[in-house]
């Protein structure tokens, strides 16, 4: 179960990282402008969530796993 949670937390960090380059490319950051991009947001948004969700599912597993599951 521990070499799930450390795949669950490099991909993680890899969604992240991912719409964070999405989202800086998307308002232009690396040109020296910001252009407030909806689209852009949206993938930062997108990256949180899918980061912490992973990453949060994979510590519930881990708890199941072990037996310490709301109905133990």
């Amino acid at each position: 179960m521990e070499k799930l949670k450390r795949i669950t937390a490099a991909a993680a960090v890899v969604v992240m990282a991912i719409c964070l380059y999405t989202f800086l490319l998307g308002n232009e950051v690396f040109t020296g402008k910001f252009r407030n991009d909806g689209m852009a947001w949206y993938f930062l948004a997108k990256g949180i969530y899918c980061s912490l969700t992973m990453y949060l599912l994979a510590l519930v597993l881990e708890l199941l796993h072990q037996g310490k599951g709301p109905d133990k």
